[in-house]
């Protein structure tokens, strides 16, 4: 069961964060138009000026002849200030082309033009026009273009952030969906990724467009350098990719059966993970599911085999669940293993919180768990098999051993507190 990608509560912080930015480019808009409004253009000296009287002849000398007064620096710089190439024409435009476009695809997914009637969703579906206004006043008048192009951009990035949410809507984590159902999904959390970087390199573009000439970096106008807005709008992506991507989980919801034992023994060799996971439940039936996953790849293949417990295996399950170092279990999720080659056994007991032994902890595994897995695996399988896909937007370096011990659905991964505050773990 897929989640959708709107309607998430507001982010007080992020919001508050926007809503004070918003009101110092406003102020300094106002200053930036004032000026411009009251800049005088440098005049043509008449002709009297250059020191002809009218009626009288030109010298034929050139050494004679009277040199034009020269115009001051000051409204030079001014000129230079405001000549804008046809190149700032495509900021807006292509974040106008953006907006426009993931308006679509929420009207596709949500099967309705405006899912938020609410002042954010009004602010969405009116940003596209105020961008493409943007581009065409950016060359005439440049500070009201860039003025506006800010304005454009604010608005469809509050709505993202009203939207967007590091447990249940989360743009990310979307990616991480395998099944052909969710396809349509997955094209929109990519638009929405992409538009956000468009909309940031857009509005950073523009902050720096209005500010001052005196403003200088090595010798040149901040006001005239492209490169912050690309660095800054980078690194803005990648904070946002770092907070809401971790821990692994796939944008599903899962109610199931809590099984009676989860085992998982993985094998790292390099960038190879070797994982089975054995996973049995009370009425006797048991799933073994078996990948080998490498770092830097964004999917996996696992394969799955049902069966039942035979009369002696359940026997000795009862005397693997009594084992005492299977009740020492760990506050935390354990992290994967990142030594170059070892080895992890990490067992659940239908309470999610999870034992682990380690080569790097020094923790060998109890002999009966592992004497109980090995017949597991030699055991023969009758029930169904199964080969399906997992993906990881992290290349591999989210997926962890509780995602390994199935755990990987959102509310299996995150909750909300008491506070009302998202806490995934």
């Amino acid at each position: 069961m897929t989640h959708g990608v709107f309607g998430s509560p507001v982010a007080h912080i992020p919001n508050l964060a926007l809503s004070i930015f918003s009101v110092k480019v406003v102020r300094h808009i106002k200053q930036i138009l004032a000026v411009e409004k009251r800049r005088e253009w440098p005049k043509i000296p008449a002709q009297a000026e250059l020191g002809r009287a009218p009626g009288t002849r030109f010298a034929t000398n050139l050494t004679h002849q009277r040199k034009p007064p020269s115009v001051s620096n000051i409204a030079v710089n001014k000129s230079q200030r405001f000549r804008v190439s046809r190149w700032s024409m495509f900021p807006p435009a292509v974040s106008a082309l953006a907006t426009a476009s993931i308006i679509v695809a929420l009207a596709i997914v949500a099967h309705d033009i405006l899912p938020d009637a609410r002042a954010s969703g009004l602010a969405l579906l009116l940003s596209p026009l105020i961008l493409v206004s943007s581009a065409v006043l950016v060359r005439r008048h440049p500070a009201t273009g860039h003025a506006t192009a800010i304005l454009g951009t604010i608005l469809p990035l509050q709505w993202i952030l009203r939207t967007e949410s590091r447990a249940y809507r989360n743009s990310w984590v979307a990616l991480n969906a395998s099944s052909p159902e969710t396809s349509v999904y997955v094209r929109y959390a990519e638009l929405r990724i992409l538009t956000v970087a468009v909309l940031l390199f857009t509005l950073i573009w523009a902050v720096t467009r209005l500010l001052p000439d005196a403003w200088q970096l090595r010798g040149r106008a901040i006001n005239q350098r492209t490169w912050p807005a690309i660095t800054i709008s980078f690194l803005l992506i990648a904070w946002w990719f770092a907070a809401f991507v971790f821990p692994y989980r796939q944008p599903v919801i899962v109610d199931a059966a809590t099984p009676e034992l989860s085992i998982l023994h993985v094998k790292k060799d390099g960038t190879v993970f070797h994982e089975t996971r054995v996973t049995v439940y009370s009425d006797s039936t048991y799933f073994v599911v078996r990948s080998d996953r490498r770092l830097f790849r964004y999917s996996f293949a696992e394969t799955g085999q049902s069966a039942l417990l035979s009369d002696d295996l359940r026997a000795r399950l009862s005397v693997v669940r009594a084992v005492p170092e299977l009740k020492h279990t760990l506050a935390e999720a354990p992290r994967a293993l990142r030594s170059q080659h070892g080895e992890g056994w990490y067992t659940e007991m239908g309470s999610f919180a999870i034992t682990a032994f380690t080569t790097e902890d020094a923790s060998p595994p109890p002999k009966e768990l592992v004497a109980f897995f090995d017949d597991i695996e030699k055991a023969p399988t009758s029930g169904q098999s199964w080969h399906y896909e997992v993906r990881d937007v992290c290349l591999g370096f989210c997926y962890d051993p509780k995602a390994g011990l199935g755990y990987s659905a959102e509310n299996q991964r995150c909750t909300y507190g008491f506070d009302n505050r998202e806490r995934c773990y």
